[in-house]
């Protein structure tokens, strides 16, 4: 095919062209035909087609397998674009009522795919071509031998030696046809000139385009092959002794070279394009009869030499484009593999793994792995539209930002909802604790020391002091934001103003507080560090029967500031006591828990530079211990 020929567009419609379809004709880099026909055109190899008029005004039967169709629509939906995908498979889509350039991609998408199919097409049947021509070859070969045979009864001595050569180079074509490596091709080239002492050994080079080729050589009686470099002379005519040619080998395999006989290996393949020919080098030193002599010879063996090196380099393409699309299918960075009925896994990206496999006949709409969420995407491979599927693509999407993203927005929100909240209760709360504080304060000094009144005053002064600490820590607890620094404070001081958050939760357990006596300066957010502990306690009392224990240590170990949490409930099965710091994962029931609790706990503790782990026997309770690095003060 043409690589420079200029493609046929044609939008396929009964009514006016829409607006961007002008705009696509007058985009200078889509250098394309285009064509607006309500029927199909011949020359037409990308077809543009509404959704809506493909579904109501033309049928399947009407679409050639050979043409590359994309279906646009103003407004696609998942069972629109499903229903397109079953009626017309293989086609391209866009959004019509996205930007031009956005249509101009896929239409480019388009072009590209049909002129690789018209050069697959061709290719093929190239290959037939020639298997064809090698079996006439074959066939017309024998019918040589057997005519020269029955023809040549007289001269039985030279019909012999005919028939010797005939079958020489039959069984020299069936070695070629046997080849699956253009490096083998040189002992074969070789043997065959083995008589002529004067010719050195073959050389043979394969260009690969853009100045560049992979020459064939021999070393010893080793085939090598060499990426090389160079100007090489573009001609169908067999050239001897050509100082162009001497002069390429020279620069390419980095000797002098005197007297070269060059043999283009031109095929059906190379009339348009020369320059892709392979070219057959020797250096010879012939005296010009034999060099006339050796060339005649050799010439009826050229041919089998040029389809049969034609037939290697066009697999050896196929198996390099090949390769490409395996490397480039496992590159991909999201897990797709292709599933039979039963689950068994076909073909798969590097990035798929068997706790995938199992986790898909588990759950097949869902999977987690580690930190990660897929969601999981179906879609079938059929011969036809119209034959059941014979296997599934399954494509894990990657949601595990995207949840974290909207659970953090959640948690922003309910942080604001916290804030506007304790404003409102230290506007309304605060003047009159503090009036009642001060009331309390005249009071005391108005009354004797030693009486009950002075000391029922101030046990009210403390209460209201205390009322006024938690409304203080819950503003603090609020204020925490995208905007909240990391700064240095008191563990034991963090842990002192969560806990009244969380006296509803303690009062049906025992609780025992245990806070270290030495202070435990540690660099955090302190509105994170105060989430870690309410997740941590809240979970523990959540966890505890009717009765049970909460206990809440602080300590220090080394370098490190320590918080522990426990409990002595049922605590946590050993099956999932790997999963419990993994997004979305909860044993809550249905409106109880969201499952972020621990993996954002986790998340904090990270961010600054500590580490969280839990240790749980069934039966035993469940203790989740804290690690921070302590700074020096």
């Amino acid at each position: 095919m043409d690589e420079k020929a200029t493609q046929t567009v044609q939008l396929l419609t009964r009514t006016e062209p829409p607006a961007w379809w002008e705009e696509l004709t007058r985009d200078p880099s889509l250098d394309c035909v285009w064509v607006v026909s309500p029927t199909f055109n011949i020359q037409a190899g990308v077809v543009l087609v509404a959704r809506r008029e493909f579904e109501l005004e033309f049928h399947k039967e009407q679409f050639s397998s050979s043409k590359v169709y994309i279906l646009f629509d103003d407004n696609w939906t998942a069972q629109t674009l499903r229903r397109s995908l079953n009626a017309l498979k293989g086609s391209l889509f866009f959004d019509s009522s996205g930007t031009v350039k956005d249509a101009a991609t896929v239409l480019k998408v388009a072009l590209a795919r049909q002129k690789e199919r018209g050069q697959n097409s061709q290719l093929l049947q190239i290959m037939r071509t020639q298997n064809r021509q090698i079996e006439d070859l074959n066939q017309d070969l024998e019918r040589v031998v057997r005519e020269r045979t029955v023809s040549e009864t007289e001269s039985r001595k030279a019909s012999q030696k005919n028939i010797s050569r005939v079958r020489e180079i039959i069984t020299f074509i069936k070695d070629l046809a046997q080849l699956f490596d253009i490096a083998d091709m040189l002992p074969l080239i070789r043997r065959q000139v083995k008589e002529l002492h004067a010719l050195e050994a073959p050389l043979l080079f394969v260009p690969r385009g853009d100045g560049m080729g992979d020459m064939y050589y021999l070393q010893g009686s080793n085939p090598v092959r060499r990426r090389v470099r160079g100007k090489w002379t573009v001609s169908a005519r067999i050239r001897i002794n050509q100082s162009e040619d001497s002069r390429f080998l020279a620069d390419t395999m980095g000797r002098p070279f005197a007297k070269v006989l060059c043999f283009p290996l031109i095929t059906a393949r190379h009339q348009t394009d020369a320059s892709r020919a392979p070219l057959l080098f020797f250096e010879h030193g012939l005296t010009p009869e034999a060099l006339e002599q050796m060339v005649d010879g050799l010439s009826e063996k050229l041919q089998p030499v040029s389809w049969a090196l034609d037939r290697l380099v066009l697999e050896q393409e196929l198996k390099s484009t090949s390769r490409d699309w395996e490397m480039t299918f496992d590159e991909l960075p999201e897990p797709i593999a292709i599933v039979d009925h039963d689950g068994s896994v076909l073909r798969s990206n590097s990035a798929w793994n068997e706790q995938l496999t199992q986790a898909l006949r588990i759950n097949s709409h869902r999977i987690r792995q580690g930190e990660k969420l897929y969601i999981v995407e179906r879609y079938p491979i059929r011969v036809n539209a119209d034959s059941p599927p014979l296997s599934w693509v399954v494509y894990l999407r990657d949601e595990t930002r995207s949840w974290k993203l909207k659970s953090q927005v959640v948690q922003v929100e309910k942080m604001s909802a916290i804030g506007q909240l304790a404003g409102h209760i230290a506007h309304e709360l605060n003047n009159p604790l503090t009036g009642i504080r001060s009331l309390a304060q005249v009071l005391l000094t108005e009354t004797a020391s030693e009486s009950q009144v002075h000391a029922d005053l101030n046990e009210v002064e403390k209460a209201a002091e205390r009322c006024q600490g938690i409304i203080n820590n819950l503003l603090e607890y609020s204020k925490g934001g995208l905007d909240q620094r990391v700064q240095l404070t008191d563990l034991n001081e963090v842990v002192k103003k969560t806990l009244p958050f969380l006296k509803s939760a303690l009062g049906r357990f025992r609780t025992d507080i245990d806070l270290s006596e030495e202070v435990l300066p540690v660099k955090v957010e302190p509105h994170l560090l105060q989430q870690v502990i309410f997740n941590l306690v809240n979970n523990a009392c959540q966890a505890l029967p009717e009765k049970g224990e909460v206990r809440v240590r602080t300590s220090k170990h080394k370098d490190f500031a320590i918080l522990e949490v426990e409990d002595n409930g049922p605590g946590i099965p050993t099956e999932l006591q790997s999963q419990i710091f993994e997004p979305f994962f909860t044993t809550k029931s249905e409106g109880e828990g969201t499952g972020l609790g621990l993996s954002f706990s986790r998340e904090f503790v990270r961010q600054f530079g500590g580490e969280i782990s839990c240790t749980s026997q069934p039966g035993r309770g469940a203790t989740f211990r804290v690690q921070l690095r302590m700074e020096p003060v």
